[in-house]
């Protein structure tokens, strides 16, 4: 068999394995944190904790998770198109279970615009357009928040700590460039006339290209998504709603360190939330499992008090509250969707 047919029956095996790969990969990771933190100080930590704290945190993330829908029921609410927020919360509920089988979180989107599609009507492209800009306002609205952390912790903070921010300042920057772009091409295309000046006999590729169906669901995605951007009120509470966000998120570590007797201030943790933004589209593995916790234990160990032992439990203990118990709650609201939706269709009741 010639090289080059070896390297591609290598890359379509690869390719076709790479989800359960990464499962083996997550699973090896948290085995790997479990061994050199010991599964003795993580099981004493459950009983450290205490319930009174626990179940703070745990009501302090459903508050976040209030803000990111209502946020995200800003936007839907901005088209032509009107969805109850009960569904929109269930939505973002079957997006954390939706990305627990794929190390992307293309699965949770596709989800959340198809549910929006067969409920609502709603275009693909209108649904999808608005929950990239949330994606892309939260990522904006956590690092206008932590810029002020940043200055002032300037001094104090590690090289490597230093670099991981002016990295993310980097990669915030090209996102707004892309956000130009697709914002911008709706008018650039239309003022063009799109697709009317290409002569098919002179140029068939180009005119192939720009009268297919992918080209025209662009056009579509980014005449809604300028829509939704060029309104200032709605762009506005949007950002006043991330800002309530993230601080909600540091609240809850917040209050996990300090069930350990560990006080850090809570704008430390806005600072680490906007670096987490950055890191968090690098995951390979499902929900960044085995990942999330290792990074954000390296991370959170950068503060002057706390060591890896020490910031493993709380990891831990946080990533069971906003993301394994969301798993199992989006799961059953899955199921429970799905289970009446055949009720309905075979004329039983609720």
């Amino acid at each position: 068999m010639p090289a080059h047919e070896r390297i591609n029956a290598a890359k379509r095996a690869l390719l076709r394995y790479r989800t359960p790969l990464s499962v083996i990969i997550s699973l090896l990771l948290l085995a790997i944190i479990i061994f050199l933190v010991g599964p003795r100080e993580i099981a004493s930590s459950f009983k450290k904790i205490g319930f009174k704290a626990f179940f703070l945190a745990c009501g302090v993330f459903a508050a976040s998770l209030l803000c990111h829908t209502l946020r995200w029921s800003r936007f839907i609410n901005a088209t032509d198109y009107h969805a109850r927020f009960r569904s929109l919360f269930q939505y973002l509920l079957i997006d954390k279970f939706a990305n627990a089988f794929l190390p992307t979180a293309v699965l949770g989107i596709a989800a959340r615009s198809w549910l929006l599609n067969k409920e609502y009507k709603m275009p693909t492209t209108t649904g999808l357009a608005s929950i990239v800009l949330d994606y892309g306002i939260d990522i904006f609205g956590t690092f206008l928040l932590a810029a002020p952390c940043y200055l002032f912790l300037v001094d104090e903070l590690p090289r490597s700590l230093q670099r991981t921010f002016q990295s993310s300042l980097l990669f915030i920057g090209i996102a707004g460039v892309a956000v130009f772009i697709i914002s911008s091409s709706e008018l650039f295309i239309e003022r063009s006339h799109y697709g009317e000046r290409i002569d098919q006999r002179t140029h068939p590729r180009l005119y192939r290209i720009t009268h297919s169906g992918l080209a025209k669901k662009f056009v579509e995605f980014s005449r809604n998504f300028a829509l939704l951007l060029g309104r200032p009120r709605i762009t506005f509470e949007t950002f006043l709603l991330t800002f309530g966000k993230v601080i909600l998120d540091a609240v809850r570590v917040t209050i996990l360190f300090s069930a350990f007797d560990i006080s850090v201030p809570i704008y430390y943790f806005i600072l680490f939330d906007s670096a987490w933004v950055f890191l968090a589209p690098l995951m390979f593995t499902p929900g960044g499992v085995g990942v999330v916790e290792s990074g954000r234990i390296a991370l959170y160990s950068l503060l002057p008090s706390v060591s890896p032992s020490i910031a493993a439990p709380v990891v831990f203990i946080d990533r069971i509250i906003s993301y394994y118990l969301m798993v199992l709650i989006g799961g059953a609201v899955f199921f429970y969707r799905g289970t009446s939706e055949m009720m309905d269709l075979d004329g039983s009741p609720r």
